[in-house]
């Protein structure tokens, strides 16, 4: 056995995978910036003369341009993600930010500026669906949550930098006011892009496509052992089993919408629910209350916000997926039910307590679903289907998000407070539908996972029954066994079969 371990950038181990995250951190900044720092350049002065005072629709199309353009980002994923590694996805999505950048940053017209908008958001498009997968696919199981949820709180990090950025150029009176917040997109951009070119490929993706001295040698560096230690090879054994088993049945791009022996459609559809519950929460509607109050509240929500992001940081692999979503769910229903009541009564204190219930909404969102949100299709999903399938949950996001942008001033303007409730309600449904039909996926192997849906006795479970057994310990912990009892099995098929062929070839070359 040799001593040492593969290093990448003289890093090795739990210090490459926080590299690994860093970076992927610095892209989900970058997310968070986008998403922010169009609300300050919507009410300057200067951007508004520059694009002759646009009236309030065409404002709002060119901000909801940057989700339609990470809509048709995820598309492309899912058409052709799966052709390219997950750096080389990485890279593209941000070259194609920084272009989108530029020609927001230098515009003279509307029509210039709605190409950028639609440009940035298509690379983010790409970027917001294939980071969570390199991410999972190089982390140990025992800390995915966590690496997630570091970098989700680098993307709100990004839109309260995009906030402060907005308030601090206000006080220019030249086109610096809006140009700056464009161009500033591409600070965060080149960190990554000089990131990572020197950090590891997926060693999931290079097994997938049959590069496995290379998928060996990363597992190596990101484990921080050496390429012939035991820990190495037995997880590479493991996930090329898993990648043979699915190899049998799953074939093309339509996977994502059939079961062919991995439950492919069945994951697909959860993972697109779990978005689909996610944007149905009512975080929409929650933040629109601050604009009834003061921009410190406004100011205030966002910091605090980000605090509590840090919580899932400790809990998110302690607690597990199922239970943190039913938590947030469970609290923010009832925040939006206090909410009704609230601003139904409408009196000055009830005013003020309508303001602490929409901070303690933000807290349950941020532990139950947003710290969740980004990690679990990625740890659902199939390894064939985990790029498609992941950019289909991310194109249904986007989709849902512009559905609820677009039905909350209509329901808030015709139905007023009673908007509250309909959220409400929303949340106290996923509730019964987390418990009956989201599988429990943390600290379990992303390859474990696939036997949760395997067939048993010649028949496939339910999904009721995958439900029920993925909070079993003791059948989790039986089917790690099972994990590796088939591995070595497959090992050692194929080493009898490369033997048997190394005998004929011999006989073949001495007869």
């Amino acid at each position: 056995m040799s001593c040492t371990s593969p290093t990448y950038m003289r890093l090795k181990g739990e210090n490459l995978v926080y590299a690994v995250t860093i970076c992927c951190s610095t892209g989900f900044l970058l997310f968070g910036f986008d998403i922010g720092y169009m609300g300050g350049l919507t009410t300057s002065t200067e951007f508004l003369n520059t694009f002759n005072n646009p009236t309030s629709s065409l404002l709002g199309f060119l901000i909801s341009a940057y989700e339609v353009g990470a809509l048709f980002g995820a598309l492309a994923e899912f058409a052709v993600g799966d052709r390219c590694g997950r750096k080389t996805n990485n890279i593209v999505g941000i070259v194609i930010v920084t272009v989108g950048a530029i020609i927001q940053a230098t515009s003279f017209g509307i029509a210039q500026f709605l190409v950028g908008r639609f440009t940035a958001g298509f690379g983010l498009g790409i970027v917001s669906t294939v980071i969570p997968i390199w991410l999972a696919e190089c982390t140990l199981p025992k800390s995915r949550g966590r690496m997630m949820a570091m970098q989700l709180s680098n993307m709100l990090l990004g839109l309260i930098i995009a906030t402060w950025l907005d308030y601090g150029v206000s006080f220019y009176s030249s086109s610096i006011q809006w140009r700056l917040p464009c161009a500033f997109q591409c600070v965060f951009a080149i960190i990554v892009l000089c990131l990572v070119p020197f950090l590891p490929e997926s060693p999931r993706y290079l097994a997938a496509t049959g590069q496995k001295d290379r998928a060996g040698y990363v597992l190596a560096a990101l484990r921080g052992y050496p390429e012939d230690h035991p820990h190495v090879t037995f997880e590479l054994q493991e996930i090329n089993y898993a990648i043979a088993v699915e190899s049998q049945e799953v074939g093309s791009w339509s996977d994502v919408f059939k079961d062919h022996g991995v439950s492919g459609w069945q994951r697909v559809l959860i993972a697109c629910t779990a978005n689909f519950f996610q944007q149905m929460s009512g975080v929409n509607i929650s933040v629109g209350l601050s604009s009834h109050n003061a921009l410190l509240v406004s100011g205030g929500l966002q910091v605090f916000y980000f605090l509590s992001s840090l919580i899932p940081w400790y809990v998110i692999d302690r607690v597990g997926r199922r239970r943190l979503f039913l938590l947030g769910s469970m609290g923010m229903g009832t925040c939006m039910l206090l909410s009704a009541i609230f601003v139904g009564i409408g009196t000055k204190s009830l005013g003020y307590a309508a303001i602490v219930v929409l901070y303690l909404f933000q807290t349950f969102f941020t532990l139950g679903w947003q710290s969740n949100m980004w990690i679990y299709p990625s740890e659902l999903l199939p390894l064939k289907l985990r790029l498609r399938g992941g950019a289909l949950s991310v194109v249904s996001q986007w989709l849902f998000t512009f559905v609820v942008v677009e039905i909350t001033p209509v329901m808030i303007h015709n139905i007023t407070y009673k908007s509250y409730v309909v959220f409400a309600l929303f949340n106290f449904v996923t509730i019964p539908v987390v418990y009956f039909f989201f599988p429990e996926t943390a600290g379990r192997p992303l390859e474990m996972v696939d036997l949760l849906f395997a067939d048993r006795d010649g028949k496939r479970p339910p999904i009721f029954r995958v439900v029920r057994d993925s909070t079993n310990e003791k059948f989790v912990a039986e089917m790690e066994l099972t994990l590796a009892e088939r591995t070595k099995v497959r090992e050692e098929n194929e080493r009898i079969v490369d033997e048997a062929k190394n005998d004929v070839e011999h006989f073949e070359k001495s007869v």
